[in-house]
Parts: structure tokens; C-alpha cells; sequence
């Protein structure tokens, strides 16, 4: 009697992990990072559970592409590029405060968040598209929508008080972004991507959000 007991109770704890294997694997994310940019790019990415971890891919012109599979929870995962194709993490976390950043929380209690961020600088145009939209998601708004910042001139763009970083990302920082209120100089950035994050409070009509178990994909220069 015990020992038939043992084995009803280990099918069924083998079947919840099956079960639960099964949901991660439907509500599992990927992320097709794109370069449409008519030059080589390198792309990077993080997270917030990626203990530091920076991975690069360099992503040849018009089309080069990367596909990272980021599970079902993905939180403070964060994608961006800068030109060339060292695909260096060390020169990736140097890009990294002087450019555009794809955000995205995987995972949040059945939702994905993303957004733009320009709240540190700008330095790729950039679009955030939901591929696959997971059931009950329909594309309306910021529920699934697809936010994209691409500005033409970065030269002429980046004015005073903002200015150009130079290498490795060669962007025009965001002087004011990571202040809590808009400024002259962030509102070049706001009405040049009325997408995105412009400051680190620009929190209205910014952050999207999908089903989980959506898919998606980040192009540079759409």
C-alpha cells in the first residue's frame, strides 16, 4: 500500500514538472535583433538576472540579423547598438550610456513591458515590434504597439545643452534625460521621438505591453 502510494505521489509531482516545462516553453520569449543600417553594427544585450553579463553580436548590413531566446522571464533586459563590428563587450558597455535602448521586462505577471529609452542618449534609430502576439494581445495603442525612434541628422539634431559623445557609440547625449523633469534640452529629444522615454520620469504613453509568450523583434535603422 505504501509503496503504491510512493509511485501515485512521484507520477504526480512528475507530471507538474512536466506541466510547468511545458508553460515555459509556451510563454518563452524570443527577440529577432535586426540591422537594416547600411553598415556593419554591433548589437548588445542584458538583464537584470544576467549577473553583468553583456553579449555582443556583430550584424552585417541590410538584414543581418541575431535571434536570442530570453525565456519566459527576462526582467531589465536591455538591447542596443553602436557601429562597427567588434561585438566587443567592452565596447559594448562603453556604447552603452551614449546610445537608444530597447527595455523589456519578460515575465510580469502574465504581461511583457518594453519601451524606447532616449533618457541617456541617442545614437541608432530603433523599432520594437511584437512578431508573434500571444492570446488574448491585439495591437491597439501601447497594447502591443510598436514604438520607433529614427532621427535623420544627428549632427544638426544634437544642440546645446545636449552634445556628441564620440566613440564607441557616437550619439549625442541626453544632457537632462536622467533628471526627474523635462527640459529644453530634453524636449529636443521628445518631439524628435514622441515614442520614447525623453527623461527618466517621461512615464505617459511609453511603456507597452504584450501578453506573455509574445515574440519579438528589435531593428536598428527601420
Amino acid at each position: 500500500m505504501k509503496n503504491s502510494v510512493r509511485i501515485v505521489a512521484l507520477q504526480a509531482l512528475l507530471m507538474a514538472v512536466v506541466i510547468s516545462l511545458a508553460m515555459d516553453s509556451i510563454n518563452a520569449a524570443s527577440i529577432n535583433i535586426k540591422n537594416q543600417c547600411s553598415e556593419t553594427i554591433s548589437a548588445c544585450a542584458t538583464c537584470g538576472i544576467c549577473g553583468g553579463q553583456v553579449n555582443c553580436y556583430a550584424l552585417a548590413p541590410n538584414n543581418g540579423f541575431q535571434v536570442i531566446d530570453v525565456g519566459p522571464n527576462w526582467p531589465g533586459g536591455v538591447i542596443w547598438g553602436y557601429p562597427g563590428g567588434s561585438a566587443n563587450p567592452t565596447d559594448g558597455n562603453n556604447a552603452k550610456p551614449q546610445a537608444d535602448l530597447a527595455e523589456f521586462t519578460i515575465g510580469a505577471s502574465g504581461e511583457d513591458y518594453y519601451d524606447i529609452s532616449n533618457v541617456n542618449a541617442y545614437n541608432l534609430p530603433l523599432l520594437i515590434n511584437p512578431t508573434t502576439i500571444a492570446p488574448p494581445g491585439q495591437r491597439q495603442g501601447l497594447e502591443c504597439g510598436t514604438p520607433i525612434c529614427s532621427i535623420g541628422n544627428i549632427y544638426s539634431f544634437c544642440q546645446s545643452p545636449n552634445y556628441l559623445t564620440g566613440a564607441v557609440g557616437y550619439g549625442c547625449y541626453n544632457v537632462d534625460g536622467p533628471g526627474p523633469v523635462a527640459t529644453s534640452g530634453t524636449e529636443q529629444f521628445a518631439n524628435a521621438c514622441p515614442d520614447a522615454y525623453s527623461y527618466s520620469n517621461d512615464n505617459a504613453n511609453h511603456v507597452y505591453a504584450c501578453p506573455t509568450g509574445s515574440n519579438y523583434e528589435v531593428v536598428f535603422c527601420p
